[in-house]
């Protein structure tokens, strides 16, 4: 039965069944990554590993429990819990404006719900960051047909209570 089945066609067989079951999960899983690159909304990251230090293991036992790196690692901490948080808060705040979109928010409601949203990112208040968010909502709003903001009006978003 099975002798008349080259290697050959055995081969190119496996070969297709294998692309197109990677084909689906690629597409089941990560469809929405794989149409951010192709649209030109995300680029393609390739992570390169670093150059190996072959360093003496006392040494760099010494560097990593000195009081200059442990203080840099914790600034580091903040730092990168801070762009998180700003990572979320820029997600939200597209959602926010799709939503208005569809929605048709009147202008005092939509800058309600984004003074709400501000709140909950004290973190991000006090931070460099605050003035780019600021402009991702002016520039976001300019999407709106029905909602303009100015820079001014965006920064006032951060300090003003409900």
């Amino acid at each position: 039965m099975f002798t008349n089945i080259s290697w050959g066609n055995y081969i190119v067989v496996v070969v297709l069944l294998l692309a197109s079951w990677y084909l689906f999960v690629g597409l089941r899983f990560y469809f929405d990554d794989i149409k951010e690159i192709v649209t030109g909304k995300r680029k393609l990251q390739f992570h390169r590993l670093g150059k190996t230090n072959y360093q003496e293991p006392q040494s760099e036992l010494n560097y990593q429990n000195s009081p200059e790196v442990t203080s840099t690692q914790s600034s580091f901490g903040e730092f990168d819990t801070t762009f998180q948080d700003v990572d979320s808060l820029v997600e939200r705040l597209k959602n926010v404006v799709a939503d208005a979109a569809k929605r048709k928010f009147h202008k005092q409601e939509f800058l309600d719900y984004i003074k709400s949203i501000l709140s909950e990112y004290t973190s991000v208040k006090d931070s460099p960051f605050r003035s780019s968010v600021s402009e991702l909502i002016v520039s976001e709003c300019d999407k709106l047909e029905s909602i303009t903001l100015t820079q001014t009006e965006a920064e006032g978003l951060w300090d003003e209570k409900d």
